[in-house]
């Protein structure tokens, strides 16, 4: 049995952004985040990954969002550890990627995420799973960033 290929995902929409959802994943909105889409669960005890998009206004730079955002995880993550920041290309503008692990229990979490600034808000797009998860998921989180749809104010 195949998976369906991306193209066939759904797309969930926010106030900011679409963004394809997995097929098999389940949508949620938690106070305090426009969107929180969830993988099946995988059994017990085992980390159940997730895409989560917040967003706020925002009238400052990339640079010093992407900043604001990686000293946010090093200072309230539990042993974070940061590994890469890198700009993104994206046609509604450059953003950033940022990746990182920290502790959660006694697991260890693979963050990627995705930092805009567009329109006048900031858009945050956070892919986590579990470092022993990250490549199954890897390369579906890679293919969600780069098929986010900013949709424009006005």
């Amino acid at each position: 049995m195949r998976a369906p290929s991306p193209e066939a995902y759904p797309v969930e929409t926010t106030n900011d952004i679409r963004i394809p959802c997995p097929a098999g994943w389940s949508r949620q909105r938690p106070e305090g985040t426009d969107l929180v889409l969830l993988a099946p669960p995988a059994g017990t005890g085992a980390f159940r990954p997730s895409v989560v998009v917040t967003s706020q206004p925002y009238d400052g730079s990339i640079a010093k969002l992407s900043t604001f955002a990686m000293a946010a995880a090093i200072g309230e993550l539990d042993r974070a550890h940061l590994i890469a920041c890198n700009i993104w290309p994206h046609p509604a503008g450059s953003g950033r990627q940022i990746e990182y692990t920290h502790q959660l229990g006694n697991k260890v979490l693979h963050v990627q995420r995705w930092t805009f600034a567009v329109d006048g808000r900031a858009v945050d797009i956070t892919a986590t799973c579990a470092s022993t998860q990250l490549t199954a998921f890897d390369e579906l989180f890679g293919y969600l960033a780069a098929k986010i749809e900013f949709r424009r104010a006005g």
